[in-house]
């Protein structure tokens, strides 16, 4: 399987700034959102991040059971990010502190000091993280609630944006992927308004490729998009998170979920990562 196809990563998880429900202060606390790519051409597991203890529990699975791996990394308050940072085929935990607007990304899933620092974005962005260009290593992206507009970055450095896309509408939430297999992380939205996916399958301009209805029983106003190569066939899929219950499907297509598991707590926050490398 080619390298690359391994290492595209997401997503997300992410939180950020006051978007949706609450999009309209610079200082109120960051809504939990993934935003990182996950690696399509192998299946993507699930995990969930403790805001309250900066504490990451990743689960090698994307059915019920307990956390083969438990990170603490980060301070209260810090919004998670994962990703393939180093581009070898695992995905790893990260931070984004809202105050600063700066990442602190590890390079592997084990306590200890940051391996890459970057300030990238402005107060009230939203935190996401991708392969924007194909290479085969995530990099750092902020979602401006405020313009609707993707800012990305093709390398973990300090810089301005590589690429900017305007995309959605107020009230929207980012969601990234490889939604056609290509190897490359592109953007999209959710729409808790009627649980609806708008995804591009390019980072530019333009109406969404793809246009996905996610059927939830009940109040959809808390519910988190994710994404993941679930079963492993080389793309990516959608997916939802509720009070501790992931909803994932096998396709971008309608329809309930195909795995659902009950993982974490309602206080928590989802992830999606190959945490294993496998």
């Amino acid at each position: 399987m080619n390298v690359r196809y391994k290492e595209i990563l997401l997503v997300i998880i992410s939180l950020a700034a006051t978007i949706a429900t609450g999009c309209r202060g610079e200082d109120k606390k960051p809504e939990a959102l993934p935003g990182a790519a996950q690696p399509a051409g192998k299946g993507t597991k699930i995990g969930t991040y403790d805001p309250a203890s900066a504490a990451f529990f990743l689960h090698n699975s994307t059915s019920s059971g307990t956390a083969e791996t438990i990170v603490t990394f980060g301070a209260p308050g810090d919004v998670a990010v994962v990703g393939d940072w180093d581009g070898n085929g695992t995905t790893t935990v990260g931070v984004y502190k809202p105050k600063t607007s700066t990442f602190y990304l590890r390079n592997s899933n084990g306590n200890g000091d940051a391996d890459i620092t970057v300030t990238f974005g402005a107060p009230g962005d939203v935190p996401i993280a991708g392969d924007w260009d194909g290479n085969g290593t995530t990099t750092i992206g902020v979602y401006k609630p405020s313009t609707s507009t993707f800012h990305l970055r093709n390398s973990n450095t300090p810089g301005n944006a590589d690429i900017v896309v305007a995309f959605g509408a107020p009230g929207d939430l980012p969601i990234v992927g490889d939604w056609d297999g290509n190897r490359t992380t592109t953007i999209g939205v959710y729409k808790r308004t009627n649980s609806t996916f708008h995804l591009r399958n390019s980072n530019a301009p333009g109406a969404a490729d793809i246009v996905v209805h996610f059927p939830l029983d009940g109040d959809t106003s808390k519910a988190i998009p994710l994404a993941g190569d679930w079963d492993g066939n080389g793309s990516m899929s959608i997916g939802l998170w509720r009070a501790g219950t992931f909803y994932l499907r096998n396709s971008n297509t309608p329809g309930p979920g195909d795995i659902v598991t009950t993982f974490g707590l309602p206080s928590q926050s989802p992830l999606a990562g190959n945490w294993d490398g496998k």
